[in-house]
């Protein structure tokens, strides 16, 4: 028995190698030129610390892969592959996702009212007029639905106003969910859309709610450990904040980088007992870890041999759902260009093309404005110099 259980830890750890050297194969890539002259003018002009920029095919192969700059400007550090990185909003798109797994098993439609799971959210109330003198509210003209929450077209404020005092991340999404009340919708259900953070935490609650199990632990399971995504977590470790790429942006006069922080996430990253799921910002994650769920969703819901997403669920990932809006949001999902994916609040973006198969990864940590410019010279580079 001895000799087995030896054998069992031998072979596994030979499995480990093996996958561990395939992906390093995999991401044995030269850096494109071409990206690399893209992005230069950001980096000369202290926009850029540093970044990460991947061009795969979905069948994994990683065409071009650039490493430019630091991840501790301070210390001098260039930009590994190990580090890690806030990716704030790309969050969302996990979001999603457990929904439409949700979905996909029969256990909730995305236009089931949000009152079916969360009842006492019937409380809400639309904001018919307003001035300095006086607010009129009036009951909601359709019921608010998971659709709704997940396109930014729920009426919801960017966030609630127990977040608005307590943080984003310090209370349990169940708390959450239910001080949504407090603060009544802008507008009727499905007449605007307007982005924000507190529909994809009802969403989120609602995963709970229906799967019987924490957020964090429905990702875990269902995601994160399946698709080896070991480094995601919304509470990082000491030993990964060692590896946290810094946020920078110019300094003041221009000529030198300014250090910034994650003002919207409470501290220390790795408090388990006073810090909660936020799933519309919260989570930490690697570029290995972001292509892995890039392919999923490349190879239509599949990797690996394992389906996470049925075809029909992967098909309303990449639909418009913003209704009369005709905003180009999905649910958690940005639609830009023929691709789909989330970008993040410091920079990072993950865009994947249905129709050509193309993984475009941009991972960054930048406090200037001009990121999102960034990023869409770094995806219009990725798309001119992917295989055809």
């Amino acid at each position: 028995m001895i000799t087995c259980k030896i054998s069992s830890v031998v072979l596994g750890l030979v499995l480990i190698a093996s996958s561990a050297c395939t992906f390093a194969a995999e991401m044995d890539a030269p850096a494109s030129s071409e990206v690399t002259a893209a992005m230069q003018p950001y980096l000369d002009s202290y926009k850029l610390a540093g970044f990460i920029g991947i061009v795969a095919d979905k069948t994994g192969k990683v065409h071009y892969k650039n490493l430019e700059g630091y991840a501790d400007v301070e210390a001098k550090k260039p930009i590994r592959e190990d580090n890690v990185f806030w990716i704030a909003s790309m969050t969302k798109m996990f979001a999603g996702a457990s929904v439409m797994m949700l979905v996909d098993e029969g256990k909730v439609s995305l236009d089931d009212p949000v009152t079916k799971f969360i009842p006492q959210l019937n409380k809400w109330m639309v904001v018919e007029e307003k001035d300095q003198s006086h607010v009129l509210l009036k009951p909601p003209a359709r019921p608010v639905t998971i659709r709704h929450v997940l396109s930014h077209t729920s009426g919801l404020a960017g966030s609630s106003e127990l977040q608005q005092v307590t943080g984003a991340d310090s209370t349990p999404l169940k708390t959450r969910a239910l001080s949504s009340v407090t603060g009544p919708l802008q507008s009727h259900p499905g007449d605007k859309y307007a982005y924000g953070n507190q529909g994809m935490n009802i969403a989120a609650r609602i995963v709970e709610i229906v799967s019987g199990m924490p957020y964090e632990e429905f990702l875990q399971r269902r995601f994160f450990e399946p698709l080896g995504m070991t480094e995601t977590t919304f509470w990082p470790s000491e030993a990964q904040i060692a590896r946290l790429a810094g946020a920078y942006g110019p300094n003041l006069e221009k000529n030198g980088f300014a250090r910034g922080d994650i003002g919207f996430l409470a501290k220390p990253y790795s408090d388990r007992v006073h810090r909660f799921p936020e799933a519309g910002g919260g989570l930490f994650s690697t570029m290995h870890d972001i292509f892995r769920y890039g392919l999923m969703l490349a190879n239509d819901g599949e990797l690996g041999g394992k389906r996470y997403l049925s075809h029909a669920a992967i098909d309303e990932l990449r639909k418009e759902q913003t209704g009369t809006t005709k905003v180009n949001y999905s649910l958690g999902y940005h639609l830009r260009n023929g691709m789909f994916g989330h970008d993040g609040a410091l920079g990072t973006d993950l865009s994947v093309n249905p129709k050509t198969g193309m993984v475009a990864i941009f991972m960054v940590q930048c406090t200037h404005g001009e990121k999102w410019a960034a990023r869409d010279l770094f995806l219009k580079t990725a798309r001119q110099v992917f295989p055809k």
